[in-house]
């Protein structure tokens, strides 16, 4: 069996969670004996090799490389997503990748910058596909359905960019959400209709030891942590918001690591005292994990897995999670720890364990459910019984 794995990113560029992931599938497909290529993009076009994976890297086909810092006019951004919805000059370029490696099964995984029109290269060289669903691309040009606020209804501009991608999306033949939050979020609104459908988890190293609960006491100082993008849809100003109401009690402080711009930074600081708050700047999550004893995931948008909530399990860290999105499934034997960002749920969950820190002791973690769900094996399983299954 030959897999072409197709994603936005890939090794050395990454963003997020995605990037991560479709590199633990990649890596671990070589590992059990499945031939396995890589298509990406990328600032130049060039074939490498990269731990022990083919990896096909194409020159990206549109007016800017967007994964930089610069911050391009509504204008240039429009016509970007415009040329994205069916972007067709990858054509010539990915036929000669397929004459060349030959699969049996084309796996896209973040499609931004390649369009679905990779789905009818694979349909006409009557390929099986198979797409799982990492973030809301076919809904969504920004991808996470989030402007101001959480969007509870498709606007006008997502409608428009998203007609033929829904339409492309009947050509899968099996469709993965991360969550089953994603996947029953696409299914419900017409997506994939005529797809297979399954949930598989992020898988994770979870060989290394689990605690089933945590040792906080009485008076416990409660260093609070948030990692990762720092701005609004992963919910900082709720948090910094709902601190600033009790930064009267003197047994916590919270750390913030990422990267963040600097006017940013200075209107988060604005809300809290200096000894409250301390920005560590980007940092290893290992190091980050050392440092704080409660980890919180304040997301306002609908997050499609939330890969830092097991992140901060793996590292023995209690979680508070938002209820948005997967989020929540992960937390599912610990709803008491959960919150919806947009009400008072989070100061009034941050009161409670300051008054009693012990209260973090009953944070529990079924090992063995644990390891059934999120482990790298088991997703490696699950996505070769899926290729399989399609070569029937």
């Amino acid at each position: 069996m030959k897999v072409l794995i197709v994603n936005t990113l890939y090794e050395p560029y990454k963003v997020g969670g995605a990037e991560i992931s479709v590199q633990s599938i990649t890596e671990g497909m070589v590992k059990n004996g499945i031939e396995v290529a890589v298509l990406t993009l990328g600032e130049k076009t060039e074939k490498t090799i990269i731990n022990n994976v083919l990896v096909y890297r194409l020159k990206i086909e549109n007016l800017f490389w967007p994964f930089n810092e610069i911050n391009y006019s509504k204008i240039k951004k429009l016509k970007w997503h415009f040329s994205d919805i069916h972007n067709k000059k990858y054509d010539k370029n990915i036929d000669k990748i397929i004459d060349e490696f030959c699969p049996n099964v084309i796996h896209t995984n973040n499609l931004t910058g390649f369009s679905v029109a990779i789905w009818d290269i694979a349909k006409r060289r009557q390929i099986k596909i198979i797409h799982t669903l990492r973030d809301y691309y076919l809904q969504c040009p920004k991808t996470n359905k989030f402007k101001n606020d959480n969007c509870e209804k498709q606007c006008t501009e997502c409608m428009f960019f998203s007609i033929m991608k829904k339409a492309k999306s009947q050509l899968v033949d099996s469709v993965v959400g991360i969550s089953n939050f994603i996947l029953e979020d696409h299914i419900d609104k017409g997506y994939f209709k005529y797809a297979l459908k399954k949930v598989i988890y992020n898988g994770f190293d979870t060989k290394k030891e689990i605690l089933s609960n945590s040792d906080f006491e009485k008076h416990t100082f409660v260093k609070f942590g948030f990692i990762g993008q720092i701005n609004k849809a992963k919910g900082i100003e709720v948090l910094i918001r709902s601190l600033e109401e009790l930064k009267d009690y003197d047994n916590w402080k919270l750390f913030i690591a990422g990267n963040v711009d600097p006017s940013y930074k200075d209107y988060l600081l604005s809300f809290l005292p200096d000894e409250k708050v301390e920005f560590m700047g980007y940092m290893k999550q290992d190091t980050f994990f050392d440092i704080i004893n409660v980890l919180i995931v304040p997301s306002l948008w609908e997050e499609p897995f939330g890969r830092v909530v097991l992140e901060g399990l793996l590292s023995n860290v209690p979680v508070l999670g938002s209820k948005k999105g997967g989020i929540k499934e992960i937390l599912t034997g610990n709803s008491k720890f959960t919150f919806n960002p947009f009400k008072e749920d989070l100061k009034s969950l941050l009161q409670s364990i300051l008054e009693n820190p012990e209260e973090l002791n009953t944070f529990n973690i079924d090992i063995n459910d644990f390891h059934k769900l999120y482990s790298l094996e088991c997703m490696i399983d699950e996505y070769v019984k899926t290729y399989k299954e399609l070569k029937k």
